[in-house]
């Protein structure tokens, strides 16, 4: 069993990519993340709100969040 973990857990093979790269790989991520986003209908994102607000809408507050995540990730 800790000779299988010890197994997964090695990530020497990731010695050879550059940092850049490995960033760029994140920050990728973040954006496919933000685009699935967008994909969500928005009938499902007001289901259940008798009121519709600017401050409902779950996506505006997905994005910042990953707009946040990003700055951070792409600063350092």
């Amino acid at each position: 069993m800790l000779n299988n973990l010890k197994y997964l857990l090695n990530f020497e093979w990731l010695n050879h990519v550059g940092m850049g790269t490995a960033k760029g790989v994140f920050l990728a991520l973040f954006v496919v993340t933000g685009i699935l986003v967008l994909l969500i209908p928005s009938a499902y994102i007001y289901d259940g709100v008798e009121e519709k607000r600017w401050y409902h809408n779950l996506k505006l507050w997905a994005w910042g969040d990953l707009a946040v995540i990003f700055a951070i990730y792409y600063i350092f």
